[in-house]
């Protein structure tokens, strides 16, 4: 039995350890995918700051220095987090942002700001990369995690089946049929020399009684043979003599086997109380075997416990990733209602710049037209002429602006175009991220209801080898009863004893009293 309980505290260990290990590596994912999730909120934070600058520079201003280090300081916040390539990305954001910011012209500031712009773009595939790989790693860790617990059930229920069923048949039938055996008093010895055979305490006690029970035979039948010799002796004794020595000698030998009898029943009776002893020894050795298996359950049924705590702790974590990973979508969507705002105000900044084309057009047509009439004037309409010409150079500078200008506009609008289609991509990044979490979630409460199922079936199971320990102690009371009904034999072989004694003295008596009388 303690080779059982070593068994199952083993498997119940082995169980237990695997799910310590499931929950760390789980809980190490979640914070990975937490931390990849703070990196990317933390770079569509710097959206509006980044779009501001481009505005600026692309407007033909200088952006403000405040944007260009608030841009800068995050940067560098965000590659204290990363490593590799996304790090020297990152780094380099910051640096561009600090050239930018002492750049001398407009042409140099753009050029660094495209570079600002593509280092962004490789940077935000590079957390959407990295947020996908923990995606794929932790499915393939929940399905692992979810293989190994079914197996691990499975050998669970094999070994509690195993335990149960050779507990039966090695320790529960046999003690059963040895006790049968005692009670019926067979004469059969198959079923005994079958338990006599094995090397463990039951056999112990299998061949002790087999060689009682051998012993009493071979007493019974030298009783037998010797009642047959006295029985024969008396009928010669009988056919030879008629009268008072036949029944001397017969009344003598009686009384001598009586004696020899009454003296073989009080050493078997010893013998068989010594016989009860020891196994009333083994009985209590097989108990205290017993409680410590019942011990080792109940310490793996807390064991188990702690486990469910666990999993309870990991299923809050994967909630609360949740729940960041929701935070995270809301600021995108806002993101992405900023960056169509944007797109609108550009496309009102365009209609006014038509306006402004059209005005400028149609001033270069009057211009014209007053050149034409001041070439007609002569030498009085010169002066109108020059005015004529300025306001024509006027309008050509403004229309030419104007072109300047919606250039701008439709690479900014290109530009934010391209900032919604990255934002609604990083939306469903961090919509497969809330899913991952919930999975998490949910799995993590499924291992706790497993666990929960293990630690009451770890309870039966003691309460069982509680049940095995008190039928053992009933079979000690058996054995005290049977060391009770031992000392009554031998009670009565004394009385035996003293009664073919008196047997003998009165039949001595009753033969000096006949000589007496012969005499």
């Amino acid at each position: 039995m303690a080779l059982w309980g070593v068994l199952l505290g083993a498997l119940s260990c082995l169980y237990v350890a695997t799910e310590l290990v499931g929950s760390r590596k789980l809980h190490g994912f979640t914070q990975k995918l937490a931390a990849q999730s703070d990196l990317a909120q933390r770079l569509e934070a710097t959206t509006m700051v980044f779009e501001r600058i481009s505005i600026a520079i692309f407007s033909g201003t200088r952006a403000e220095p405040s944007d260009l280090e608030v841009l800068a300081i995050a940067a560098e916040d965000i590659a204290t987090r990363l490593e590799g390539k996304l790090k020297a990305d990152t780094q380099a954001i910051a640096v561009r942002a600090m050239a930018m910011r002492e750049a001398a012209d407009i042409p140099t500031a753009r050029a660094e700001l495209r570079v600002i712009a593509d280092k962004r773009s490789a940077l935000r595939r590079g957390l959407g990369e990295e947020i996908g790989h923990l995606s794929a790693s932790l499915s393939q860790h929940v399905e692992s995690a979810h293989q190994n617990k079914v197996l691990l059930s499975l050998l669970g229920l094999f070994s509690l089946v195993f335990i149960v069923v050779l507990e039966h048949r090695w320790l529960v039938r046999p003690i059963a049929d040895m006790a049968r055996a005692l009670a019926d008093n067979r004469k059969d010895e198959r079923g005994l020399d079958r338990l006599a055979r094995r090397s463990d305490e039951i056999g112990m006690l299998g061949r002790a009684l087999l060689v009682r029970q051998r012993g009493l035979q071979a007493e019974q039948e030298a009783s037998q043979a010797r009642v047959n010799a006295l029985s024969g002796e008396v009928a010669r004794q009988e056919a030879a003599q008629a009268h008072n020595a036949a029944f001397q000698d017969r009344i003598a030998a009686i009384a001598q086997a009586l004696e020899q009898h009454g003296a073989r029943l009080s050493q078997a009776a010893g013998e068989f109380a010594q016989l009860s002893s020891v196994v009333d020894e083994r009985a209590g050795t097989a108990t205290q075997s017993t409680q410590r298996v019942s011990g080792h359950v109940d310490h793996v049924a807390g064991a188990i416990t702690e486990v469910s705590s666990l999993l309870a702790t990991a299923a809050s974590e994967a909630q609360r990733t949740s729940e960041v990973a929701d935070a995270a979508k809301a600021l995108v969507d806002e993101a992405t209602a900023d960056t169509v705002v944007l797109c609108e105000a550009v496309g009102k900044i365009v209609q006014v710049i038509d306006i402004i084309g059209t005005v400028a057009s149609q001033t270069n047509l009057l211009a014209l037209n007053a050149t034409i009439e001041a070439a007609r004037a002569g030498e009085a309409g010169r002066g109108f002429a020059v005015v004529a010409g300025e306001v024509k150079q006027l309008a050509h500078r403004t229309a030419e602006a104007t072109g300047d200008v919606r250039k701008g506009l439709d690479q900014i609008n290109v530009a934010a175009q391209r900032i919604t289609m990255r934002v609604g991509a990083l939306v469903t990044s961090v919509e497969k991220v809330d899913r991952a979490a919930l999975s998490i979630a949910e799995l993590t409460a499924r291992q706790d209801v497993g666990s929960r199922s293990i630690s009451e079936t770890t309870t039966r199971t003691a309460g069982d080898v509680r049940l095995v320990a008190e039928q053992v102690e009933q079979l000690a009371g058996t054995l005290a009863s049977w060391r009770q009904t031992a000392g009554s034999v031998t009670a009565a072989s004394a009385d035996l004893d003293r009664q073919a004694a008196e047997l003998r003295q009165t039949v001595d008596g009753f033969i000096r009293r006949r000589e007496q009388a012969s005499a």
